[in-house]
């Protein structure tokens, strides 16, 4: 037994002749490598990684120099209520509009009031001077739906 010689290594290109002759005859198919993603899957992933990376380090919109004044939105006698299921509608206008002035740093907050009496809105804006805060109050959407605006300078 000592005289039988060592195990003899195929050359290189063995398996694949094999393999390829097997295919030809119909004996196996060739199976082919599949991504561990679908391509949608991972450009989806890729985009909402990246939404939520440019939400993380959005650049806030510093405010401008100034003071600081209340738009006061009025739902009195001349205001039109929005019909049912609309009221959204108003929202997205006025959201519009202060979107407007956070892009020059003039917004700082807004919010519907609840409770009795006339007063339905706050709008918090920058103004240089009560002229330019004047012309912001002037500039609010809310007056087509009838009510007035009224614009106060607020002082802490």
């Amino acid at each position: 037994m000592m005289n039988l010689p060592l195990e003899a290594q195929p050359d290189s290109g063995l398996e694949e002749r094999i393999v390829s002759t097997l295919v030809a005859t119909g004996l196996v198919r060739r199976r082919r490598v599949r991504p561990a993603w679908p391509w949608w899957l991972a450009a989806t992933a890729a985009v909402i990684v990246l939404s939520i990376g440019l939400m993380m380090f959005r650049h806030e919109h510093t405010l401008a120099r100034g003071k600081t004044y209340a738009v006061l939105l009025y739902e009195d006698s001349t205001y039109r209520p929005a019909p049912a299921g609309h009221d959204a509608e108003r929202v997205a206008v006025i959201a519009h509009w202060a979107d407007s002035l956070d892009a020059v740093g003039k917004f700082e907050r807004a919010g519907r009031l609840r409770g009795p009496g006339p007063l339905g809105g706050l709008i918090i804006v920058r103004a240089a001077d009560d002229a330019e805060a004047a012309r912001i109050g002037a500039s609010c959407p809310f007056t087509q739906w009838g009510g007035h605006v009224e614009v106060k300078r607020f002082e802490r």
